[in-house]
């Protein structure tokens, strides 16, 4: 029994070893990963993280077109036009004055004015040195001559007024114009036409190739310009809507 046993251990403890060595050369196989070929390794799948499904449905801003030669952007145009601005009344009532009626011109005894008749409608009114009066005799002349213009509703008149002081000055020569000019205004406004007409305009010292007297104030009347269409308007030959 004993020479069985011998023999038997001396036949498993081999075995034993084998099966041991055959064991630790798979587990060294199967998980030393680094000793295998470069090939192998890159041929090995790799898993990407994906990233989660969005679940956004709007649509991507579009790519920005490119910029053309000689520019340095292009403006960006908004989708819609912008919302009118709305502008709330105030809380509190706001007064509102009457417009100034014209100045009453009253006649001065004494005055150096005079009129004279310039043909085509205009009329030219002569004042004192340093001085805006006027007597009865000029004051009615005018009056006359703004109510025959006064149903010419398609005809306007430019007042231009001049005045010279001593001196080299130019603002003085200016506000005595100004006051001519305003003074003539009110009585044609008095008789009847209406300020929308007027245009008055102090030149104040005259040019010095200027040879009508420098004292004066000329009515020019002129017939309105036309009004100028609007783009787009039939008139200029695009269809009306």
């Amino acid at each position: 029994m004993k020479n069985w046993l011998a023999s038997f251990s001396t036949l498993l403890i081999p075995s034993l070893l084998v099966v041991g060595y055959i064991s630790n050369a798979q587990a060294q196989i199967t998980t030393n990963l680094s000793a295998l070929p470069h090939s192998a390794a890159h041929k090995a799948p790799s898993k990407k993280p994906t990233a989660p499904p969005s679940h956004d449905n709007t649509a991507e801003a579009p790519l920005p077109a490119p910029t053309p030669l000689g520019y340095t952007r292009i403006p960006t145009v908004p989708q819609e036009a912008p919302k009118p601005e709305v502008i709330t009344p105030p809380s509190f009532p706001v007064i509102q004055h009457p417009p100034v009626p014209a100045q009453i011109v009253t006649p001065t005894e004494g005055a150096k004015s005079s009129t004279q008749a310039l043909g085509n409608d205009n009329l030219r009114i002569l004042f004192g040195e340093n001085e805006a009066l006027m007597d009865k005799k000029t004051i009615r002349a005018i009056r006359n001559y703004a109510h025959s213009m006064a149903p010419r509703l398609t005809i306007r008149l430019l007042l231009r007024s001049y005045a010279a002081v001593p001196g080299d000055d130019i603002s003085m020569p200016r506000r005595i114009a100004l006051a001519r000019a305003l003074a003539v205004r009110s009585l044609l406004i008095h008789g009847g036409i209406a300020t929308t007409r007027i245009y008055p305009i102090a030149q104040g010292r005259p040019d010095a190739g200027d040879t009508a007297p420098v004292n004066r104030l000329d009515i020019t009347a002129e017939a309105n310009p036309a009004p100028v269409p609007a783009r787009g308007s039939p008139s200029e030959g695009t269809p009306a809507p």
